[in-house]
């Protein structure tokens, strides 16, 4: 879903966070899309410590990488499937900090906090092994960054209604438009060309009759 996301922008500059117990920049806003297509694509549960959720932090991570940013338009889409237990910045703050840089939050909670099917490793004839667990949200807390940056809240059960999210997040992004200064020339080589030529003649015309020398 991220892949697509990413495949549909153009213009825009994009970076990823990726956060559990702790955040993390994967890569900072860039127009490398084919960059973050190799690095997201390269994504495992693995790769960070996902026994807690640190949103504060994700979204703190994301507003540093804002800061210094001059586009009009500055948006941070959320995806998390836990309420927020770790890190050190609280969401509350973050969310100020988004406010503060003009930064729009798109959360988009995954599952309704209902037990799910979990690998936990490989059985004896390697095929994967799954284990129920359950993983708490917190819905309030995610309409409430959408809410106080002007966002939008989403809930995604299933990757039909994951994939509908993200597409309805790209509807609602605006793009910012860079105005660029067009020099443009002119040719004045026959402005002076002109005077060039009418000035030839006269002194032609005076050296025919009025400075003619007579023998």
């Amino acid at each position: 879903m991220i892949l697509d996301f990413i495949g549909r922008r153009k213009t825009d500059r994009i970076g990823v966070i990726v956060f559990g117990r702790a955040a993390y920049v994967l890569s900072p806003p860039t127009l490398d899309y084919h960059l973050l297509d190799l690095l997201v694509g390269k994504m495992s549960l693995d790769v960070i410590d996902g026994s807690a959720t640190a949103i504060g932090d994700a979204v703190g991570v994301a507003v540093a990488r804002l800061r210094r940013s001059d586009a009009r338009s500055k948006a941070i889409v959320l995806l998390t499937d836990g309420d927020s237990n770790a890190g050190f910045i609280a969401p509350e703050y973050a969310d100020h900090l988004a406010t503060v840089v003009g930064a729009k939050i798109y959360t988009i909670q995954i599952g309704n906090g209902d037990e799910v099917d979990v690998q936990d490793g490989i059985d004896l004839f390697g095929q994967p092994h799954y284990t129920r667990a359950r993983f708490p949200v917190n819905p309030e807390l995610l309409k409430k960054l959408a809410a106080d940056t002007g966002g939008e809240a989403y809930v995604a059960t299933d990757a039909r209604a994951l994939t509908a999210s993200m597409h309805d997040v790209l509807n609602k992004l605006e793009k910012t438009r860079f105005e660029s200064q067009a020099a443009s020339f002119e040719d004045l080589f026959p402005l002076f060309l002109l005077p060039g030529v009418v000035l030839v003649a006269i002194d032609a015309l005076l050296r025919a009759w009025v400075m003619r020398r007579f023998p």
